[in-house]
């Protein structure tokens, strides 16, 4: 299969994305061996933008060890503040930027925001940090646009990859609002169109099983690592290596999957 130009993760796949809050958790996601550490604020949302001394920390750590991710957060109607907060985030050199979009917006902004976050990033790193569009699975119903459509916006709007999460967090999973022909037709859509693929939102473990079966390029999880709690509960490097147990049973390699690097 073709690899993607543009998507920089890792040769192997399929990959555990791990969600902290702080230096603490981070080390306890590296020690657990996640494959990309996920800087994030989960009190303020379920992409909440994180402080900036904390992505620091984070990135001068890791750098070159672990990818590492921002999360951003969600700006419906503010593309120049998406834009600024991309900015802001980029001058640590995280590996990726996570933005999300509600239901609510259009397709014409999801394009439009996505651009102008890859053009404002360039000021301070020229090359690009690789960017990646979330979308929340139970809010689908509100939208004026499919799946399929958001898949094709992100691609328009020149972001390397896809994630589908979940904006409620009440022990409520990604497959109780997403259906497996859905995350499998999501997924295909996105190696379609050359865009690395994720998959989140408060998964158990069996669930992870079953979903690493569809072969996304990535999973991400915070509940399953934190004891269930994402707010309260601590990431620790015992059930990070629990998690992992279940992706290295099905790793690939890079001839056979859509993600790897060039």
């Amino acid at each position: 299969m073709d690899m993607l130009s543009a998507a920089a993760l890792p040769a192997a796949a399929p990959l555990l994305l791990v969600s902290v809050i702080n230096p603490t958790e981070a080390q306890a996601a590296f020690e657990g061996d996640a494959d990309v550490i996920d800087i994030k604020n989960p009190a303020e949302g379920a992409l909440g933008a994180p402080l900036p001394g904390i992505i620091a920390d984070i990135c001068r750590k890791y750098k070159g060890k672990k990818p590492v991710s921002v999360a951003l957060g969600e700006f419906p109607g503010k593309t120049g503040a998406a834009a600024l907060a991309a900015l802001g985030a980029a001058q640590f050199r995280p590996d990726y930027l996570k933005i999300a979009f509600c239901a609510e917006v259009t397709g014409s902004e999801i394009v439009t925001t996505l651009q102008e976050i890859r053009q404002g990033v360039m000021f301070v790193q020229p090359e690009g940090i690789p960017l990646v569009a979330v979308v929340y699975a139970d809010t689908l119903p509100r939208a004026t646009w499919t799946l399929k459509d958001f898949v094709a916006f992100v691609q328009e709007g020149g972001a390397q990859g896809c994630l589908i999460d979940t904006w409620e967090k009440k022990g409520i999973s990604l497959p109780q609002f997403l259906s497996r022909q859905q995350t499998g037709d999501f997924i295909a859509d996105c190696h379609e169109r050359r865009l690395f693929c994720g998959l989140a939102g408060s998964l158990k473990a069996e669930e992870i099983d079953s979903l690493l079966n569809l072969k996304p390029d990535l999973i991400g999880v915070r509940s399953a690592v934190c004891g269930g709690d994402r707010l309260h509960g601590k990431v620790t490097s015992a059930r990070v290596e629990a998690i992992k147990a279940h992706f290295t049973l099905r790793r690939e390699t890079k001839d056979d999957r859509i993600g790897s690097v060039v």
